[in-house]
């Protein structure tokens, strides 16, 4: 199992923490809740349950890698909810004593009712909730209270794993209801301080051409207001037909059209900006280089994916391939060497639908740079800027703490609202300062009235909920680091740790003079040429015998480097030669 990593708390996006458990596949906020640790043989090893008014929250933590409702990985795994603690009802599913009154069936993706009804219901009829919806060892999971019919005052749940016949813990564990309601305070979606461009993400289902679905859409951009955006499942309109409804409902200050550009099938890029370059060879993701608020300094390498959906293995290796070709064509975008090369330091910016169900291969790639075959590919590399992995940010819906961006119109689906879509960037060069989901089934009316929505718009636009993050320079933007501080940038510099502001490479071998000795004699070709008029190819300039390194330089004129005879900003044998030469004479 592979574990993704974050520069980001949730904390440092969304202000003061909520005592209400976020299901966003980060998993600091259980640390304060009870845990109980398997100290015996099996396949889980922690547990928790906390609850508020409305949310029943379970935490598991398992030996080997799993998906839980994928068959990637195929699991028997099953969650054992007494719902009010009481082995006289419910049944006492394979003499666990517990009193089931509720049985989730991971493996087959069913949840079978035994109290207060009966027979096979949907995760959706049961109000749940998972995050992450890839494989994993560590879940975190919701029930609504009222869907899945807790009673309480009491519950008591218990993980089984019908292939062992292994329960953690054993017993169950008893839980107490919260009835407090633990409120989220919604999230303002004004612009984060620090904002230089605002950029979008939105799966539009195929309903860009609906005249209802376009009402909606329609007030959701204008409270949201972006600069680029990127779109998937548009290809049944035109970049020109996108162009006329973006230029009506956000209409540029000043004037000026929307730039909108479409691949060859379901992608397309809209900004504010120039359109610069556009690369639609790249499979099921649309890079582009695009005009950013101009103090970036640079275009900005934006993306929008809709990677192959769903399970089955060559679904899986498909999505896997898409994550492989695309982190190639970064890499030789940033190494110089394919369709386009990038500045250094170019902010990056990759999102859209990742259909990331199944196996969490694809995104460790987008965000790490381990490409899977790299016969295929090329080897892996560092994507950001400073060394290290892109981030994945940990985006919320705005007026609720869970992250599932896609949810089906029909409860009795057998597939649960899930994360399907993704904001990624080099965060060195693109930092987000703030980010969001719009789902209005959550919004009060006081809220929907304040940014002009209404409840049912993000369901009416489509069946995906629009990312949207506000995008602010890293800390690497406008940084050119230069080691010797000679006003030169280390990556142009042709000596790096010595001060040659003038560059002079006499021979040019790419080496500056300063920092180069071509004849071997102790002194560097910028001293032999500016000092002591000698010859920097012939290490006896005179023919006299006497090395000129020894014959010319007596002590450190630059008196910044002790030992460093040679005034190279070395210290080095030729300088432990200069000194034997000096033996026995006066300074």
């Amino acid at each position: 199992m592979k574990f993704l990593s974050t520069a980001l708390l949730t904390l440092l996006i969304f202000g003061e923490a909520s005592a209400q458990i976020q299901l966003d596949n980060r998993f600091n906020d259980w640390t304060n809740q009870p845990l109980v640790t398997n100290t015996e043989e099996g396949p889980f090893i922690k547990a928790s349950v906390t609850s508020n008014v409305d949310w029943l929250y379970l935490y598991v933590e398992m030996l080997n890698e799993v998906a839980l409702d994928e068959d990637v990985l195929p699991n028997d795994l099953r969650i054992l909810l007494d719902l009010d603690d009481d082995l006289e009802t419910g049944v006492n599913y394979a003499n666990q004593g517990l009193g089931v009154d509720l049985l989730i069936n991971l493996a087959d993706r069913q949840a079978i009712r035994y109290t207060n009804g009966s027979g096979i219901e949907s995760f959706n009829e049961v109000g749940m909730r998972v995050a992450p919806t890839y494989s994993g060892t560590q879940f975190e999971i919701a029930f609504n209270r009222e869907l899945a019919q807790v009673l309480g005052p009491d519950v008591r749940i218990a993980w089984y794993d019908n292939a062992t016949q292994v329960s953690f813990p054993i017993g169950g564990f008893a839980h107490t209801l919260n009835e407090n309601l633990d409120p989220w305070i919604p999230m303002s979606i004004e612009r984060a301080p620090g904002t230089l461009d605002r950029v979008a993400f939105w799966n539009m289902n195929g309903r860009m051409d609906e005249p209802a679905a376009q009402q909606a859409m329609e007030r959701i951009f204008q409270a949201v207001s972006p600069d680029i955006i990127g779109f998937s499942e548009v290809s049944n309109v035109s970049a020109n037909f996108v162009t006329g409804l973006l230029n009506e409902w956000i209409p540029i200050e000043g004037g000026g059209s929307w730039t909108v550009v479409k691949d060859d099938w379901d992608l397309m890029v809209a900004a504010k900006g120039n359109i610069l370059e556009s690369f639609a060879s790249v499979t099921r993701q649309f890079p582009v280089v695009v005009e950013g608020h101009a103090d970036w300094g640079v275009p900005l390498l934006f993306t929008t994916s809709h990677m192959k959906c769903c399970g089955g293995s060559s679904n899986e290796a498909q999505r896997q391939a898409e994550a492989d070709e695309y982190m190639a064509f970064l890499r030789n975008a940033i190494d110089g060497e394919g369709d386009v090369s990038i500045p250094t330091n170019t902010p990056v910016v990759y999102g859209g639908d990742l259909n990331m169900v199944g196996l969490d291969n694809p995104i460790y790639t987008l965000v790490s740079g381990d490409i899977s075959d790299e016969s295929s590919h090329g080897p892996d590399f560092t994507p950001d800027w400073d060394g290290s992995t892109l981030t994945e940010w940990p985006l919320l819906q705005s007026d609720h703490p869970f992250d599932f961006t896609w949810q089906s119109s029909n409860l009795s689906s057998e597939w649960m609202p899930g994360k399907l879509d993704y904001l990624i960037t080099s965060d060195a060069s693109a930092d987000v300062k703030g980010g969001f989901v719009i789902r209005t089934a959550n919004m009060s009316p006081e809220r929907l009235d304040e940014l002009g929505l209404e409840a049912g718009d993000a369901l009416a636009a489509s069946d995906h909920f629009i990312v949207v993050g506000d995008l602010g320079l890293g800390d690497l933007i406008g940084y050119v680091p230069d080691f010797d501080d000679d006003g030169v940038s280390d990556y142009e510099d042709n000596c790096l740790s010595v001060l040659n502001a003038d560059q002079s490479d006499f021979n040019e071998d790419g080496v500056g003079d300063a920092c180069s000795d071509s004849d071997g004699d102790g002194l560097s070709d910028a001293l032999e040429i500016n000092v002591y008029g000698s010859d920097p190819t012939l290490s006896d300039t005179d023919g006299d015998g006497i090395t000129d390194g020894l014959e010319l330089c007596s002590c450190s004129s630059l008196d910044l480097c002790p030992g460093d005879l040679t005034n190279d900003s070395v210290v080095s044998v030729a300088d432990l030669l200069v000194l034997l030469g000096l033996f026995g004479g006066t300074c």
